[in-house]
C-alpha cells in the first residue's frame, strides 16, 4: 500500500477506536444509571413500608349518637349498620350513598366483593346491597343461622328447618335457586359455609362423627352447568377425622381457603376442587385473618418483652414473614390491605407484610373499632365520637 494513504487509515482506526470506547462507555453509564435507579426506587419502597409514624392528628370528628351501631369497610366506603338501619356513606362519612331503615333484632353484615347482606340472627329477614343501591328485601321461612353473600349478590342461608339444618340459595330478590336438605346422618352439621365471588360455587363444612370421633366433611356445590347433573348439586367431598373446620373463605374466583385449629389448606378449581397447598402449625393458633392476598397467624410469645408473634403467608403457603405484636387487642381484623389490631385505648397498624406501621394510644375515647379510609388516614369509632385521623 502507497506511504501516501497510510496516515489516513490510521486516522480511521483512530476514529473507529474511540467511537467504540465512547459507546462502550455510554453503555455502562446507561447501566449505571438503569442499576442506580431501581436501587433508589427499592429504597424509597423499602423505607416506606418499614417507616414507623410515631403520632397522628385528628382531621374530621362527629359526635356518635347511640353504642350499638357496628362499621364495616366496603371498598373504601363505609358502612354503618344498627337494628334501626343501615347506611352506607364515603371514606369520609359526609358523602351518602344509600341509606335504609329496618327492624332487626340481631343484625348481622356479610360482605363479599360489592354486595352486602344484612340479616337478621335467629329471625327471618333478609336485606341485599351493592354500592350503588338496595337489590332486594325477602325473608326465609325458617329462623337463620347464618347466611354467606356472593359478589353478584346471591345468599347462601343456614336455617332450622325444625327437623334439622337446610342450606337454602337464593338470588338477590329472594328467588329460590337451590335448596339443600343434608342429612345430618349423612353429612353432618353445618359448622361454616362460604360462597365464591361469582356466585356459581358454595363450600360447606358439616361436623361429622364417625365412629364415635368427631371431625368435619368438606363439601362442594357447584350451581353451574358443572353441578347441573349431580345429586345437591355436589361435585366433590372431603373428609377430616378428628378436624373441626371453623371457617371457609374464597378468594378470586376458584379459590377455597380451608382453616383448621392448627393451620390451613387451600383448594382451587370448579368442576372438581383440588387440594393445593397446606401450612400446619405446632403452636396453638390465638387468632387468625385473611384478606385477598395475604393470612396472618398470630401466636403467643415466650420471648421477654413480647406478647405474641404474628407470620404472615401468602395464600400459595409461603411465609412473608414474621413480627413481634405488643399490644394486648380485643380486636383485629384486615382493612385494605394493612392488619389493624386495638383495644379500649390502644391501637397497633401493621403493613400486609407484617411490618409495624404504629402503635399508641388514642386519647378521644374508648376504641371500639378502626377503619383504613386511605392513605395514612383512618376512620376511628369511639364511645364518644367517630374521627378520621391521619398518622404523622
Amino acid at each position: 500500500m502507497p506511504e501516501t494513504f497510510r496516515p489516513a487509515d490510521l486516522e480511521e482506526d483512530e476514529y473507529g477506536t474511540r467511537l467504540r470506547r465512547h459507546k462502550r462507555t455510554m453503555y455502562i453509564r446507561t447501566v449505571l444509571l438503569v442499576v442506580l435507579a431501581a436501587a433508589l426506587v427499592f429504597l424509597f419502597i423499602h423505607i416506606r413500608s418499614h417507616w414507623r409514624y410515631r403520632s397522628y392528628k385528628v382531621i374530621e370528628a362527629e359526635e356518635v349518637y347511640d353504642s350499638v351501631s357496628e362499621y364495616v369497610a366496603m371498598n373504601g366506603k363505609v358502612l354503618r349498620y344498627s337494628p334501626d338501619g343501615a347506611r352506607l356513606t364515603d371514606a369520609e362519612m359526609k358523602e351518602e350513598v344509600w341509606e335504609e331503615s329496618f327492624s332487626l333484632t340481631q343484625p348481622v353484615a356479610e360482605t363479599m366483593g360489592d354486595a352486602v347482606v344484612l340479616y337478621d340472627k335467629r329471625g327471618t329477614e333478609i336485606h341485599v346491597y351493592n354500592m350503588e343501591e338496595r337489590l332486594g328485601v325477602f325473608a326465609t321461612t325458617s329462623p337463620i343461622l347464618f347466611a354467606r353473600a356472593a359478589g353478584n349478590g346471591n345468599v347462601a342461608v343456614a336455617v332450622e328447618d325444625g327437623e334439622g339444618t337446610e342450606i337454602v340459595y337464593y338470588n338477590s330478590q329472594g328467588e329460590e335457586i337451590a335448596a339443600i336438605s343434608p342429612s345430618a346422618q349423612k353429612y353432618g352439621y353445618p359448622l361454616s359455609m362460604a360462597v365464591s365471588l361469582d356466585g356459581t360455587m358454595l363450600a360447606v363444612a358439616y361436623v361429622a362423627a364417625d365412629g364415635g370421633v368427631i371431625g368435619s366433611r368438606l363439601t362442594f356445590y357447584n350451581f353451574g352447568a358443572a353441578g347441573q347433573d349431580k345429586e345437591d348439586h355436589v361435585v366433590a367431598m372431603e373428609e377430616f377425622k378428628g378436624k373441626l373446620i371453623p371457617e371457609l373463605r374464597f378468594s378470586g374466583k376458584s379459590e377455597l381457603l380451608v382453616f383448621f385449629d392448627d393451620g390451613f389448606t387451600t383448594y382451587k378449581g370448579k368442576t372438581n376442587p383440588k387440594r393445593r397447598e397446606t401450612v400446619k402449625f405446632d403452636e396453638e393458633i390465638v387468632s387468625v385473618f385473611c384478606d385477598e392476598s395475604r393470612i396472618a397467624f398470630v401466636f403467643r410469645c415466650n420471648e421477654v418483652g413480647h406478647r405474641y408473634r404474628m407470620d404472615v403467608y401468602k395464600h400459595n403457603g409461603k411465609q412473608v414473614e414474621a413480627e413481634y405484636v405488643d399490644i394486648i387487642y380485643d380486636k383485629g381484623h384486615f382493612s385494605d390491605g394493612e392488619i389493624i389490631f386495638c383495644n379500649n385505648n390502644e391501637m397497633a397498624i401493621y403493613t400486609h407484610n407484617g411490618h409495624v406501621r404504629f402503635s399508641g394510644s388514642l386519647d378521644e375515647g374508648m376504641i371500639s373499632n378502626v377503619i383504613k379510609t386511605g392513605k395514612n388516614r383512618y376512620f376511628v369509632v369511639t364511645d364518644s365520637e367517630a374521627e378520621i385521623i391521619k398518622l404523622r
